[in-house]
C-alpha cells in the first residue's frame, strides 16, 4: 500500500493547471507582457470575474422580473428605469463572458452561490479589488472594462436612491 502519493501520479501532462498556466504564458508573450505572471494571480481574476457574472444575472433576473410582476405600483418612469437596467445587466452580462473568455474561464466553471440582493457595496468593493488585480498582470482592457461596469452601476445606485427618498 502506497501511504503518499508520488508527483507524477497526480497529474499528467494534460493537467488543466499546467495547460492554462503555459496557454497564459504564450498569449502575455504575444502581448508583449512579461510571462512569468502569478497563475494565482489569473486564479484570483477568473474567480471573481465568475462571481461577478453569477450575481450579475442574479440581479438581471430579479429587475426582470420586478419590472414585469409589479408594473402597476409607482410612476411610469419608475417602469422605464427598471428597463433600462435590465438592459444594461443584460450588457454588464456580456462583458463578463468576455473577460472570462480572455482569462480562460467559462460560465459554471466555479459553483454558483446566492447573491443578496444588498450587497451593492460588496460588489463594488470586489469589482475595485478585480482592477486592482487587472492593473497588477499588466491587462489593460480587463482594468478598462471592469472600471466601466463599475461606473454604470453606481449610476444606478444614485437613481435607486432618489427612488428610495420620494
Amino acid at each position: 500500500m502506497q501511504k503518499l502519493p508520488i508527483h507524477d501520479t497526480l497529474a499528467g501532462e494534460d493537467c488543466s493547471v499546467r495547460m492554462r498556466t503555459r496557454r497564459m504564458a504564450k498569449m502575455c508573450l504575444e502581448q508583449g507582457l512579461p510571462p512569468s505572471l502569478d497563475p494565482h494571480d489569473i486564479e484570483l481574476l477568473r474567480n471573481g470575474l465568475h462571481s461577478l457574472l453569477v450575481s450579475t444575472i442574479q440581479t438581471l433576473e430579479e429587475i426582470g422580473r420586478t419590472m414585469c410582476d409589479v408594473t402597476n405600483t409607482g410612476p411610469w418612469e419608475r417602469t422605464m428605469d427598471l428597463g433600462r437596467q435590465v438592459w444594461d445587466k443584460s450588457r454588464h452580462v456580456e462583458i463578463f463572458l468576455k473577460l472570462l473568455e480572455r482569462v480562460e474561464g467559462y460560465s459554471g466553471e466555479y459553483p454558483e452561490t446566492t447573491a443578496e440582493t444588498s450587497s451593492a457595496g460588496r460588489a463594488d468593493d470586489a469589482m475595485g479589488q478585480l482592477i486592482d488585480l487587472a492593473q497588477k498582470i499588466g491587462d489593460a482592457d480587463i482594468e478598462r472594462a471592469l472600471d466601466f461596469v463599475l461606473a454604470d452601476a453606481n449610476s444606478w445606485v444614485r437613481k435607486d436612491q432618489a427612488y428610495a427618498v420620494a
